[in-house]
């Protein structure tokens, strides 16, 4: 007789960059016990679909009917996301590729083209549903994962949520397995908990025959509300708070017959409208197998490795007054330093990696300390990166041992750059530490990941901006003085978790909660109001990122991937030159236009008309550009050259018409033909260089000086220009020659031609050779000598 089997299932979205350890650890356990096991990781096997060429294709239709579904005001946005469809599915396939390859690390510019493309599939998928945000942290839409009734919706609505979508189109095949009884769920985060949900009712609708049950940090959060039987237990039968791996043995010998003894921390229905409840017990962190990657598909994470997750102890050592960590994870524990790097070891051997991540909540001085010299007296070549906090132990002797194991990256929860701040979060560090612990790291070449926190109760402005300027300085010397360029910092809005130390006692820190919207049974974060200090609405806005409103089209506004720290991790590894956040623009041209001069679209232009707007959608993927221009250059869509006096002469305004022509090749939308032999060989001797608006700008933060930083809506990059430069940008709208733009700026040649070539560097003008018969005008006598 065969052993049952049990399903283990990481819904997404948890991370797509690497596994998560939930697992593969209660993969091993239960193999351990002499179970059958599947592990499924659907946070990267959905995400992987959906990112493809398979997957994209079949959202277009769905994407294409939402348009007719939209409000007006919403439309022009849909549009330009749909004009990207295309060359997205066309390319997304070798981007995905390309980001899982070792030689990524070293290519910047392929990876920066990659990613793009991601980025740009992350926008596709977001359109095809209702509200939805679809990214690589955590999926937002029209359900809300606060509220318990929402959730069920979601699950029953495949049309609108996007995970019930892909499992229509790609059901879980474990579940034909008729040795199949029992589905686990592992739910850490409430960006998984609509998709969890989603996966049970799927799991039940097929297989009702099989139990279903559900685990997790946030199970544990979300069961210690319940005082009555719950909605969910429609689609799962039980749930198990705190740790998993005697549970859920217990749980499985149970449902098989195989044993009767009780479950810890089983929360189940006691068949009146009740629940019965087992106490919890702590697992003994010693005894855990090496974690079993068996089964994941680890060559489709989004970065090259694969990087594996380890655990060097369990839950955290302190108790920060804004965390509620300690609440679901039992007390701290830590394991040998010989059991970790045997594991890793083993592991390394077993899946060919070289690169670990610790996921523990805190590495103390202690784990620190005996994993490194352990790697280290062992003669272990692996890479590895992990958490810890300042002290006065992280000192140069410890560091140097950090980085000879291999330690390229240590995550630091900053928080504060304030003695009073920290202590009122009761954080237990001291900022007479920060600074030495920054130098010993930064100095042996381990990069630093700093975390931090505006708003917490009580914090003034004056103390969150010193944070701020701490933190940019501390990389300014990472790069500057210790030749470290990959560090990082991020800086958050205190979020008030209701089973946090500051949750559970407001009072105790001047705070007043203010109740979750009604219905919303789910809601772990609070809005507040504080006595004193930051309030709320200011740590969002000192968090916000800069001024303005993001410029650019829908598809721009998606993550980059370049974000995860797995990727900061890996270039760190590989001594790598890091990429740009954006495609670099295309090299600057200054085409000669004559009357038969003859243009015609670019081959890689992806046009869409658009309905909403009256106008013209092209694609230029080599610049990562979106460019909108009017619906009387549809005459260029048809694919034969024209000659430029004909596309001029049939518009209503000839310079106007010459702007979005000059406009369109310097991003390379144009590919720009030789006119006949018979004309003049060269329009530079017998025409002017005009100096036109590259691309539509929007104005943000002005300031006293005249200065201001312009945003395109067309490429989403962002300049700073002086007062003279906005003037320049300005009078270039229809297009002017250097002797023009002198005589109306009153700036000297000397400066105006450095400030040109300034401008057109960074995309905001871009400058044409034109005959003077193309605007029916003389040019001025010598405009050409003194334009060239």
């Amino acid at each position: 007789m065969r052993n049952p089997r049990i399903l283990l299932v990481n819904p997404p979205i948890w991370n797509v960059y690497a596994p998560h350890l939930a697992v593969p650890l209660l993969a091993a356990v239960m193999r351990r016990h002499g179970w059958q096991v599947s592990s499924l990781d659907l946070s990267i096997e959905q995400t992987d679909w959906l990112l493809s060429g398979e997957g994209l294709t079949a959202l277009l239709p769905k994407a294409e009917l939402r348009l007719g579904e939209m409000p007006a005001g919403e439309r022009h946005a849909h549009e330009q996301t749909l004009a990207v469809f295309g060359d997205t599915i066309a390319r997304i396939d070798r981007a995905r590729t390309a980001l899982k390859s070792r030689s990524i690390l070293t290519d910047p510019a392929a990876f920066t083209d990659a990613a793009t493309v991601v980025r740009n599939g992350l926008a596709c998928v977001s359109a095809s549903f209702p509200g939805l945000n679809f990214d690589l942290r955590g999926n937002f839409s029209c359900f809300s994962h606060r509220r318990s009734d929402s959730v069920l919706e979601a699950a029953g609505s495949p049309d609108r949520n996007v995970y019930g979508w892909a499992l229509e189109h790609r059901p879980i095949p474990e579940l034909d397995d008729s040795d199949l009884a029992v589905v686990g769920i592992s739910v850490s985060a409430d960006t998984q908990l609509i998709a969890a949900l989603t996966v049970a009712r799927h799991v039940k609708r097929a297989r009702p025959d099989v139990h279903v049950v559900m685990g997790g940090n946030l199970t544990t959060r979300m069961v210690s509300r319940w005082q009555e039987e719950h909605p969910f237990f429609q689609y799962v039968d039980s749930f198990v708070s705190y740790e998993g791996e005697d549970a859920l043995p217990a749980l499985c010998d149970r449902i098989s017959g195989a044993g009767d003894r009780p479950v810890p921390g089983l929360l189940e229905r006691d068949g009146r409208g009740g629940l019965l409840r087992t106490p919890a017990a702590m697992v003994d962190v010693s005894d855990l197998p090496t974690p079993d990657f068996d089964g994941l598909p680890l060559d489709r994470y989004f970065a090259p490795g694969p990087v594996l997750p380890l655990q060097a102890s369990r839950s955290c050592a302190w108790d920060c007054a804004f965390c509620s960590i300690p609440f679901a994870s039992n007390k701290f524990r830590i394991r040998r330093p010989d059991q970790v790097v045997h594991d890793m070891a083993t592991l390394a051997a077993r899946y060919g990696t070289d690169t670990f991540m610790f996921v523990d909540e805190i590495m103390t001085l202690t784990s620190l300390r005996g994993v490194s010299r352990e790697l280290v007296d062992g003669g272990h070549e692996l890479f590895w990166y992990g958490e810890t906090r300042f002290s006065k132990g992280l000192d140069h002797e410890l560091a140097a041992t950090l980085r000879s194991s291999g330690c390229r990256r240590l995550d630091l929860g900053l928080e504060s750059y304030n003695q009073r701040v920290l202590d009122l979060m009761r954080k237990g560090t001291k900022v007479a530490d920060i600074e030495p612990s920054l130098d010993a790291l930064l100095g042996n070449k381990v990069p630093v990941h700093l975390f931090c926190m505006t708003g917490f109760p009580g914090e003034t402005e004056e103390e969150a901006m010193r944070t701020q300027e701490f933190a940019a300085e501390a990389l300014r010397r990472s790069v500057e003085d210790y030749d470290v360029p990959y560090s990082t910092a991020a800086n958050g809005p205190f979020i008030l978790d209701v089973l946090s130390p500051v949750g559970e006692r407001p009072d105790l820190f001047g705070v007043e909660l203010i109740p979750p919207a009604e219905g919303e049974d789910l809601a772990f974060d609070l809005d507040y109001t504080v006595t004193e200090g930051l309030t709320q609405e200011d740590a969002i806005r000192l968090t916000s990122g800069g001024p303005g409103t993001p410029a650019g089209a829908a598809f721009h506004r998606g993550t980059w991937i370049g974000d995860a720290e797995e990727w900061s991790f890996l270039w760190a590894m590989a001594e790598a030159e890091l990429p740009a956040r954006k495609v670099a623009a295309p090299t600057a041209v200054r085409p000669e236009l004559r009357p038969g001069t003859r243009v015609r679209l670019a081959d890689e232009v992806r046009v869409r008309v658009s309905a909403a707007e009256r106008g013209i959608l092209l694609h230029v993927p080599s610049g990562d550009a979106l460019l909108t221009v009017s619906r009387e250059w549809d005459r260029l869509l048809d694919g034969p050259p024209r000659t430029v006096a004909g596309l001029l002469g049939n518009a209503p305004s000839a310079r106007a018409a010459a702007a979005t022509l000059v406009r369109l090749a310097s991003h390379r939308a144009l590919t720009v033909e030789a006119p006949d032999a018979c004309e003049a060989p060269d329009a530079r001797e017998e025409g002017a260089l005009l100096w036109y608006a590259a691309q539509p700008h929007e104005v943000l933060d002005s300031r006293p000086d005249g200065s201001c930083l312009l945003a395109s809506p067309e490429t989403d990059k962002r300049v700073r220009v002086s007062a003279a430069g906005r003037l320049v940008w300005l009078l270039t709208a229809d297009g002017a020659t250097a002797a023009e733009l002198t005589a109306r700026t009153r700036l000297p040649e000397e400066r105006l031609v450095p400030l040109l070539d300034e401008l057109a560097g960074h995309g905001v003008v871009a400058a044409a050779f034109l005959h003077p018969q193309l605007l029916g005008t003389a040019v001025p006598a010598g405009a050409a000598r003194r334009s060239g």
